[in-house]
């Protein structure tokens, strides 16, 4: 059987039968094998090494990392005395009305952390090191390199140095915005791990995305997280310390990625080119976590991280609904269902919000149920608690029918008794009015009802898109909502206006045409054929259950989809490539499990024949 490139591509160059061994089939896979890059051009690395520039941050790195602990507790005692100095000074010879109380607050703070650091004069690095708790947070999970002792060479930052350094900072915190400096200085330090590892600026990213959206550049900030991340990963792979593996899916990505490059620089609309480099950038999130997930260790620690960065951020959702934390537009005023507020927390948009609880809930979910997560069970079903309860508060009835039929896919797919199971919620539907309010019950039902201004204005906002969809094929309206909204205003039905289409699959025909949506579909096909195809290798590998979970939130993305724009948030398009990313890179190391598990038995195979062999020679 002749295979053709389309066929490879779908099916992952995969050996379908064994007979097939010498196929056109067999051989791409072996070519694919090949296909990553890692130390190219090996002949500029030591260049790059022994660059002036890198030796000087080189240097810099191990004077920071290898001073004693004592010389901190200096810098914390300089920079808070200065700091309360400087500002009491000022409130005293200029007469002024108080003192700013975050200089208060982060000058008293910075000499009670100093005290403790006196304690010991240990190498940062070695104490960092030497103490489970941090040794378990930055390097096990935040993936933070280790500082290896025949790099403890060169000087040290003194207690003198720690003292000027202390002070200057001070002074900057004075005349300048304290706040901006100290964030200065978190993201100096966020670029300086992030080189040294990569992995750690993409797990930092996974943990502060749900306060993005809170933060003064929502978007840019993101942007600058993953592209020095990413940045940092090219120059590992450059000079050998990482691998980019190749999957079939880069192709797509990439030439998806092309239709949104094009439709941000040739579409004259109003932010279509800053929406269209933002989503670059974001999409090489895709990237990273394919490639930086190289075990199952990384991959559950990227899983826990968002779990983790979901239960204080359920909370807050779920006690800023209770004290009345109202969004009169998010409420229908007509048909609000018993509705008096809407749980948005740190989105600020409760349909936002419930893209991320979607994720967060399947994972968490997931993991209260996952028998290797025996000792943390308890911790993982709390937060399956909150985060259903505070998707329950968003009132978004599309990411609530997402849940469901995720539910229901996950029980078909992991369970054997798959239908004698779905037979227990239809038991109990009747009870289920006695613990779930009215007002939950009525807004669920209400889907079915047009009178509901949601559904109505869905239903219209569909057809009008539909109409856009139709007369710009090609190029579309342009990237982002602005350029959708000025365009939607032509077609709009009785003066309904909408910043999206409400629906994922045609807010990119809209936007970037009709091929780059046909692209987004076979991207998907792609990934359930490989799905598919590779089960054989997941049932039996050590990331099964990450490799379904991942799978089962990327679904429910995509059926959320189906009623609401879940990439309208910058930081939800960037989850949505990063659970594309986690399941690539689950699907990848069960193959890679599976081909070493055959390579060490055909190897105790080939020496048990030989021996067998040796042993009838000797008789």
């Amino acid at each position: 059987m002749k295979g053709s490139k389309l066929i490879d591509l779908l099916f992952g160059y995969e050996r379908i039968e064994s007979s097939f061994d010498e196929s056109h089939v067999a051989r791409a896979e072996r070519r694919f094998a090949e296909r990553s890059i890692s130390g190219v051009g090996s002949s500029y690395a030591k260049r790059i090494l022994s660059h002036p520039v890198s030796r000087f941050f080189a240097k810099l790195s191990n004077s920071f990392s290898l001073a004693p602990v004592r010389n901190y507790g200096v810098f914390f005692l300089s920079f808070g005395l200065a700091t309360l100095f400087l500002n009491f000074a000022n409130y005293y010879f200029n007469s002024l009305p108080g003192i700013p109380a975050l200089a208060l607050i982060v000058g008293a703070a910075a000499m009670l952390i100093s005290l403790p650091l006196f304690l010991t004069g240990t190498p940062l690095a070695d104490f960092v090191q030497g103490h489970a708790f941090t040794e378990n947070l930055l390097f096990d999970v935040l993936c933070l390199r280790h500082v290896r002792r025949v790099e403890a060479t060169g000087s040290v930052m003194t207690w003198q140095a720690a003292v000027a350094l202390g002070a200057i900072i001070a002074i900057l915190g004075f005349v300048l915005p304290l706040g901006a400096v100290l964030i200065g200085l978190a993201a100096i330090i966020f670029v300086a791990m992030t080189f040294s590892s990569p992995e750690f600026g993409f797990m930092i990213t996974l943990l502060i995305l749900p306060v993005f959206p809170i933060m003064p550049y929502p978007t840019l900030i993101p942007m600058l997280t993953v592209g020095i991340s990413a940045i940092s990963m090219a120059l590992k792979v450059i000079l050998g310390k990482r691998v980019f593996n190749f999957e079939q899916y880069d192709l797509v990505i990439f030439l998806f990625t092309l239709f949104i490059a094009i439709g941000g620089i040739f579409n004259g609309a109003e932010g279509s080119f800053g929406r269209a480099a933002a989503m670059t950038v974001l999409l090489t999130s895709y990237f990273l976590a394919a490639n930086i997930i190289v075990n199952r260790r990384i991959a559950d620690n990227a899983i826990k991280i968002i779990v983790f960065s979901s239960v204080p951020t359920s909370v807050y959702g779920i006690i800023t609904f209770f004290t009345n934390d109202v969004h009169p537009e998010w409420i229908d005023p007509v048909y609000s269902g018993g509705i008096a507020a809407r749980a948005t927390s740190t989105f600020g948009n409760p349909n936002i919000y419930a893209v991320f609880l979607l994720v967060a809930t399947v994972f968490s979910v997931s993991f209260a149920f996952d028998k290797s997560k025996r000792n943390h069970s308890v911790y993982y079903t709390l937060a399956s608690l909150l985060n259903i309860s505070a998707l329950v508060l968003t009132f978004t009835r599309g990411a609530w029918i997402a849940l469901i039929l995720t539910a229901l896919g996950f029980i078909v797919i992991r369970s054997r008794r798959a239908p004698k199971i779905l037979l227990a919620p239809l038991a109990i539907i009747p009870v289920v009015p006695l613990f779930i309010p009215d007002n939950v019950i009525e807004r669920f039902l209400s889907v079915f009802n047009k009178a509901d201004s949601s559904i109505a204005s869905r239903l219209s906002i569909w057809r009008s898109s539909l109409r856009i969809l139709a007369d710009k094929p090609l190029i579309g309206t342009g990237v982002g909502d602005k350029a959708f909204a000025e365009e939607f205003l032509k077609y709009a039905e009785d003066s309904v206006t909408a910043p999206h289409s409400h629906n994922l699959f045609l807010e990119i025909g809209c936007e970037l045409g009709i091929f780059a949506l046909l692209l987004f579909v076979f991207l998907i096909l792609v990934r359930i054929i490989h799905r598919a195809t590779y089960a054989r290798y997941v049932r039996d590998s050590s990331v099964d259950n990450l490799c379904t979970m991942s799978g089962a939130a990327f679904f429910a993305l995509l059926t959320f989809g189906m009623t609401d724009y879940v990439w309208y948030s910058t930081s939800m398009y960037l989850l949505f490539w990063i659970v594309f990313g986690i399941g690539s890179a689950t699907l990848r190391i069960s193959k890679n499990e599976y081909s070493d598990t055959m390579a060490a038995i055909s190897l105790h195979t080939e020496h048990s024949a030989n021996h067998s062999t040796a042993t009838i020679n000797i008789k």
